[in-house]
């Protein structure tokens, strides 16, 4: 009896190994990489995805040239071109139900076509055993390093902010901590670092610290143009609770001397900013300046009784674990 078990675990052992085979044998190559590039064919679970990826010093890599991929044999997913880890032109994106949309993406948004410093190019190099990050420039797009554990860096140039999102690969596939998100001031410049490794090594060559774990409810403390983060509460360097002139409570704080630029020069350029706490509480920001020259923030509390104090609970509660309230 045990032999007879035995040789059927071998032979369904046999049937499954050929059939998955036959499965693989199935698929065919649809892309033809570019020069300079190298054929990637991942088969995640059911699915495929076909690529070609340009190798960078560093052991940076970007996604460049035609992509497909596939849910499953008969379900296709995305189909179209990257360059330099961004997505451009004309690409068919399907869901796994078979819903498709088309859709054209640039080489470059208005916004960063308009501001000053910005280049078409991937803003992450390695020259001289260094790794070099252009925040000014900040073109939109995927790196990814190989090593150990592979990382991918998706950089966003917003209007006002060189934001990226640090990726481990073990985040992506398994949703486990140790991803990240900053939000760089343009004005940061060009700077040299030992890793990408953003969250360590800005603090090292003496700058704020723009980065921060991301929040599942997003920011709850930020200053806004039309919705858009000018700083957010990794900015914040000091606030207090104090009383005006007529005895009206209100919120008083101060940013790094990179997002008070900034927020000074939108705030002149655009118009009044919105100071929003908690995620609902909206107020139009006011500016002070002392007569030291220190520029503060303000956020006059509700003068509801009931309302003014959640809004100084909320406010303790976002900012006082790390910058305590007074």
């Amino acid at each position: 009896m045990p032999r007879r078990v035995f040789s059927f675990g071998l032979s369904f052992v046999f049937f499954f190994l050929c059939n998955l085979r036959m499965c693989h044998a199935q698929w065919t190559k649809d892309v033809d990489c570019p020069p300079g590039t190298v054929y990637q064919d991942l088969r995640p679970y059911a699915g495929r995805k076909e690529f070609c990826e340009r190798l960078l010093p560093g052991s940076l890599k970007v996604k460049d040239g035609p992509f497909r991929s596939w849910f499953s044999k008969d379900y296709a997913g995305d189909e179209g071109t990257y360059k330099d880890g961004r997505q451009v032109g004309p690409w068919k994106e399907c869901s796994r139900f078979g819903k498709c949309r088309h859709v054209v993406y640039e080489l470059a948004f208005p916004y960063e076509k308009d501001r000053a410093g910005f280049r078409r190019e991937i803003p992450v190099s390695f020259e001289h055993g260094k790794y070099m990050f252009d925040f000014t420039s900040c073109w939109s797009t995927w790196v990814t390093q190989t090593g150990n554990e592979e990382l991918s860096l998706n950089i966003q140039g917003s209007p006002y902010r060189c934001n990226i999102a640090y990726l481990p690969q073990r985040v992506i596939e398994h949703g486990r901590e140790g991803e990240y998100y900053c939000r760089v001031p343009f004005s940061v410049g060009k700077r040299e670092l030992d890793s990408l490794d953003l969250l360590n090594e800005l603090p090292k060559l003496g700058l704020p610290q723009f980065c921060r774990a991301t929040s599942p409810t997003g920011e709850e403390f930020a200053l806004l143009e039309n919705f858009m983060d000018v700083a957010t509460v990794v900015d914040v360097q000091t606030a207090v609770i104090e009383h005006d002139s007529t005895g009206h409570e209100l919120l008083a704080f101060t940013l790094n001397h990179y997002a008070t630029d900034l927020a000074v020069e939108v705030a002149a350029n655009q118009g009044p900013l919105t100071t929003r706490i908690c995620s609902k509480y909206d107020q139009r920001t006011e500016i002070s300046r002392d007569p030291s020259g220190r520029i503060s923030f303000n956020f006059r509390l509700s003068e509801d009784r009931v309302k003014a104090s959640e809004q100084r609970k909320c406010i303790a509660n976002l900012i006082a674990p790390t910058f305590p309230v007074q």
